[in-house]
């Protein structure tokens, strides 16, 4: 099974078609309430060893990121953990 980071990377390098209708499911912290929030994949400026960074400059490491789709396919699924 693919990394978190080989599947980014994949859609990053190896994507002719775009990337426009992928997403990442991010599990996010708010009022001491836990949820997940859905960020564009095309607004990841960087992939790095620990985490990416966001258009917004927002670092986001990898262990926060629950899971890639692209429309209803889900392209990787994180554990919980």
């Amino acid at each position: 099974m693919a990394t978190l980071r080989e599947v980014l990377n994949r859609l990053r390098w190896g994507s002719p078609g775009g990337t426009g209708a992928v997403v990442l499911s991010v599990r996010v912290r708010e009022g001491g309430a836990e949820g997940i929030e859905e960020i564009g994949f095309d607004s990841v400026v960087e992939i790095l060893p620990l985490g990416v960074t966001v258009a917004s400059g927002v670092f986001l490491p990898y262990h926060r990121i629950v899971a890639v789709r692209c429309g209803e396919e889900v392209l990787w699924l994180g554990g919980k953990g």
